[in-house]
């Protein structure tokens, strides 16, 4: 029986967390270790005009981090080339593949280098000094973690750094720190939070302790859209941007370029010294998303699975660049870990997603045998395989996956009660929005109501907007990918959200009907 919730008792709950979460202050730099060594070697490559190639990633976080980088180094005249891989040509992160198209004295890469091993060989066989920044979670054995020969800034190594699931993002970020106070320069790195907090975002950092204030921060700017990035988002969608619609509108089309295209088309957008030219950027992506969308319906009506496993796998020749989704996809439909892989000629090459307190990280590395390369975290991985593998991998997964409880599946709904309609209205909705940003760690609310459904209109592709009445009131809903049927009265779990179609009211959106 859920408890009857009031806007009294809903403020009371989230206050209570809200005080758990904020306890932390963003850490100085120097408690990351290597960092001043590394600003130092900076600053002499500077000093010597050497040549500096920073190497990034092609999603959110890499591109961000690659921007970030780019907009600092430029702020006080040193030009700095940035190297994105080609998803298809290069693949993921420093590997020598793309050092072969690399000329520098010295590479810095971000969100990325890890486990970069073969590269930081080649790097240290040229003569090129190598700085990896990475936020991603190291190989390990009994002896400890096992790093490249480079020189290493990562929270997750770092003894001193007390919050470690931050992105690779901010640790480029603290990086241009270190550079600053190292060459005493004049310049405010407030100005990079509102890239920093779509990165924060869309890499799924927990919204908590320093990532919250930096988000809170970063939106702020972002709303008073002072770089033409942000113009350009202002003059496209028109409103008022949280953390949510980073989630769900921003963060898929800067990922789009690199899913179907090339990453540096994002990396153009958020370093647009014109708004006009940031606009036409934006549009761009924009057509990436719509393409992506396309190519992921088709995948997810044809894909095969063996519903039985608790670890599912599934491959074949598929779309290289939306495996992630799919696998995001399958997750959330099974409540089980899902990779998904895709056949590049030479093997399969995917992504995987996790759920509730499955390290899928460490169950990949039980099959380290089996597999070419993996890397990841807790709840993301990527990896690739030899197809004569493909069946021993799925088999030792899921065999991996027996020690887990059926309620290390569980994933968290945070539904705090039953709501009735009569307190649903933009008082509600303002003092939900003082509990912002909302995402991992920090989940915007839910609730669970009963109501007759009074008018069904279909949208398109399975979403559906309603008008539910509860005792006399009135309210519109949403509901997006529901196959099923509607009954009369529902049972559902919603959460409340902001239309500003008619001016501004409230709007439920329907997660589940129950």
């Amino acid at each position: 029986m859920q408890k009857m919730l009031t806007k009294e008792k809903i403020r009371k709950i989230l206050s209570s967390r809200i005080e758990e979460i904020n306890s932390l202050k963003i850490p100085h730099f120097s408690l990351l270790d290597n960092i001043e060594k590394a600003a130092e070697i900076i600053s002499e490559a500077i000093d010597k005009k050497e040549k500096i190639v920073i190497v990034g990633d092609y999603d959110v976080d890499g591109v961000s981090s690659s921007a970030i980088m780019k907009l600092f180094f430029s702020s006080f005249g040193v030009d700095v080339e940035v190297v994105i891989p080609d998803r298809f040509k290069e693949g993921y992160g420093l590997t020598p593949k793309l050092l072969e198209k690399i000329d520098a004295d010295l590479i810095i890469t971000v969100d990325n280098g890890i486990t970069s091993f073969e590269a930081a060989e080649i790097c240290k066989d040229r003569g090129i000094r190598l700085i990896i920044t990475d936020h991603h979670t190291p190989l390990k054995d009994d002896n400890g973690f096992i790093l490249p020969d480079a020189l290493i800034v990562n929270p997750k190594t770092s003894t001193d750094f007390p919050f470690k699931e931050i992105c690779g993002a901010q640790v480029a970020w603290y990086l241009c720190a270190a550079v600053k106070h190292q060459r005493k320069l004049d310049i405010d790195l407030r100005v990079f939070l509102d890239i920093l907090a779509i990165a924060i975002i869309a890499d799924v950092m927990p919204l908590t302790h320093m990532n919250r204030t930096l988000v809170q921060m970063g939106l702020k700017r972002l709303n008073r859209a002072y770089a033409p990035f942000a113009k350009a988002l202002k003059r496209f969608f028109n409103k008022e941007f949280d953390s949510e619609f980073i989630a769900f509108q921003i963060a898929p089309r800067l990922n789009a370029a690199g899913r179907v295209a090339h990453a540096g088309v994002a990396f153009k957008f958020l370093i647009s010294e014109d708004e006009n030219e940031a606009f036409r950027l934006l549009m761009e992506l924009d057509g990436f998303n719509n393409l992506r969308k396309e190519i992921e319906k088709e995948i997810v009506e044809s894909i095969e699975i063996d519903e039985n496993d608790d670890f599912l796998i599934a491959y074949g020749d598929y779309h290289e660049g939306v495996v992630g989704i799919i696998a995001s996809r399958l997750v959330h439909k099974y409540k089980k870990p899902a990779i998904v892989l895709c056949d590049n000629g030479e093997y399969l090459k995917g992504s995987g997603r996790s759920l509730g307190n499955i390290d899928i990280f460490e169950l990949v590395s039980g099959c380290e045998e089996l597999l070419e390369g993996f890397g990841g975290h807790k709840m993301a991985c990527g990896l690739s395989i030899k197809c004569e593998n493909v069946e021993k991998f799925k088999k030792k997964i899921n065999t991996l996956i027996t020690k887990y409880s059926e309620d290390d599946f569980y994933i968290e709904d945070f539904v705090i009660g039953e709501l009735p309609f009569s307190e649903i209205d933009l008082e509600l909705l303002d003092i939900l929005k003082e509990f912002e940003p909302y995402g991992e760690a920090n989940p915007k609310p839910k609730f669970v109501a009963t109501a007759k459904i009074e008018h069904v209109q279909n949208l398109k592709d399975n979403h559906y907007k309603l008008i539910l009445s509860q005792n006399g009131v009135l309210l519109q809903a949403v509901i997006f990918r529901f196959d099923g049927e509607f009954d009369e009265i529902i049972t559902f779990k919603f959460s409340i959200g902001e239309n500003n179609y008619y001016g501004r009211d409230v709007q439920l959106i329907i997660e589940e009907i129950i």
